[in-house]
């Protein structure tokens, strides 16, 4: 299996995993790390250890992504945001700046090339509406997920 690094906008990792989960929320609890390494095989092992159950190739893709959309999430500031909107009013200036860096915000993923077959599969099957709403970015992540075999 090739293993190729694509990047992602933020953007589009959030209409991947939409078009992953069928356009439902995602309600599965992920773990608390946040990069590539709780989505390898040695985690999904223990985790088979610890919960007795294997996780599916959708599943562990799901949490891939989830977490990379949690690494975006936490190096734009979201998360301490979140964490103080409760406690004390912010500024609309300061979501902006937040809303600002994660339109910016970008990262690389190794995807093999059957995980890219099966993400290109699932965003095929979005609604034509979304391919009319947003032709340039589905166009880019159709092109990013066609297999360089």
């Amino acid at each position: 299996m090739d293993v190729l690094a694509s990047t992602f906008s933020y953007k589009e990792l959030n209409l991947l995993l939409f078009a992953l989960t069928g356009g439902a929320a995602n309600d599965k609890t992920v773990d608390a790390g946040a990069s590539c390494e709780s989505a390898c095989p040695i985690i999904d092992e223990m985790d088979h250890l610890l919960d007795g159950r294997i996780l599916s190739a959708k599943d562990r893709l799901i949490r891939h992504l989830n977490n990379h959309l949690r690494e975006g999430l936490i190096e734009s500031g979201m998360f301490e945001h979140l964490a103080i909107s409760g406690e004390a009013s912010t500024g609309a200036a300061e979501l902006q700046r937040i809303n600002q860096q994660l339109d910016r915000w970008s990262c690389e993923i190794a995807l093999d090339s059957s995980e890219k077959t099966e993400l290109k599969e699932y965003l095929l099957r979005l609604p034509r509406s979304a391919w009319v709403a947003m032709p340039l970015t589905m166009w880019r992540l159709r092109r990013k997920l066609v297999s360089t075999s």
